[in-house]
């Protein structure tokens, strides 16, 4: 009888203290402003949903509504930090799907691609290539740092086989689609810095050892090995993939960027549908920010139109997402004029850029888990 007392007033205790949380959590709630961005995530948070009948009849107010909660609630930051690390603790190797990998590194799963969508995908290539026999067209897909740094993936971890997928999209898109192997180039460097620890990207080292490899097929006869100067930009980047996770929010890393060693780099660089036009291929505003990768180019947007000095003819059209933003540097000695594409913001169709620019090249520059995943580039080539 004492015993069952005691559990009563234990019981009456919790929950007296669990109902006193609620309602500080509540008036914390209505005193601490809506924040519109978390810095730590790099991504926008959600906003108290409006009421409207058919959304509360439809359920949609309450999805919405709960992530409001979960995005707004009190200490978000902290209780996330606490969360990752008892993760860590017991031994958590993942976290959404950011793979937790050694030597600090972080990386994202594998994409496996949708069957059906991946083969509209190609058909609109080889389609767009048949309409355009005079244009000379490149694929280069970067493979992803679970793919290529396989020792540094955490103990017993498993992803799919993207360079099975690459091979894939080579034997489907045939020899009218010249193949640039980035597979081949990073996997000699695999001991090197050639991906971000804690981004998803590849750095510019990556990008330069591919360029050194495929020059000479996209006719460039240059020794492009010597060809260019690095040198860093920043000391503190922490990537998307840690703000993401909330895991290696302490390590700061270097981005480096490319110049040409004895050549002019003069360029102008237009953002179409913004209207605004700028002398130089980096955005130095960014290195402020949370994403300090937009230093190339600055944001993702559709349409970017770079003139250059180069005494060359070519003109390209890259089609491509943001990867390429670190390898146009490599591309700018040696075409006269180069527009940027990236088919997730854009809503024109192919042949406008062909015709308007006059473009003599192309190429297909992706990530793997990007490019398998795009639900876009079909319409753009095809104007669907």
């Amino acid at each position: 009888m004492r015993n069952h007392r005691r559990l009563r007033r234990i019981e009456g205790t919790v929950g007296k203290v669990f109902i006193l949380c609620m309602i500080v959590f509540f008036l914390l709630n209505l005193i601490i402003s809506d924040k519109e961005m978390s810095e730590e995530e790099n991504r926008m948070l959600a906003r108290m949903p409006k009421v409207t009948w058919s959304s509360i009849v439809s359920g949609d107010f309450m999805t919405k509504y709960e992530s409001y909660l979960s995005d707004q609630f009190p200490g978000r930051n902290i209780w996330r930090s606490i969360k990752v690390s008892l993760s860590g603790i017991g031994g958590s190797r993942k976290e959404g799907d950011v793979l937790i990998g050694k030597d600090d590194y972080l990386m994202e799963e594998i994409a496996v691609p949708d069957q059906e969508t991946l083969m509209e995908n190609l058909e609109a290539i080889r389609q767009f290539e048949n309409r355009s026999r005079d244009v000379q067209m490149y694929m280069l897909l970067v493979p992803n740092a679970a793919c290529i740094l396989s020792e540094r993936l955490p103990a017993f971890a498993t992803v799919s086989d993207q360079s099975r997928m690459f091979a894939q999209v080579k034997r489907e898109l045939g020899e009218d689609v010249e193949w640039l192997d980035a597979s081949a180039a990073l996997k000699k460097h695999a001991g090197e810095k050639i991906y971000y620890k804690t981004d998803h990207h590849w750095t510019s080292l990556g990008a330069f050892y591919t360029f050194s490899q495929v020059a000479e097929q996209m006719k460039i006869k240059t020794d492009v090995s010597s060809s260019f100067v690095s040198y860093p930009v920043s000391t503190t980047f922490n990537g998307m993939l840690a703000a993401k996770s909330g895991c290696r929010l302490n390590v700061k890393e270097e981005i480096y960027i490319y110049v040409p060693r004895d050549t002019d780099n003069d360029v102008v660089v237009n953002y179409v549908d913004e209207q605004r036009k700028t002398a130089s291929l980096y955005d130095s505003s960014k290195l402020k920010t949370r994403d300090q990768y937009a230093v190339f180019l600055g944001e993702n947007t559709s349409v970017v139109d770079i003139k250059t000095v180069s005494e060359s003819q070519r003109r390209l059209l890259l089609v491509k997402d943001s990867y390429a933003n670190s390898f146009v540097p490599f591309l700018t000695p040696y075409f006269r004029e180069i527009v940027l594409v990236d088919p997730r913001y854009y809503s024109g169709t192919i042949e406008e850029i062909m015709d308007t620019y006059r473009i003599t090249d192309v190429m297909f520059l992706y990530s793997g888990n990007t490019f398998f995943q795009d639900n876009n580039l079909k319409g753009v080539l095809s104007g669907e």
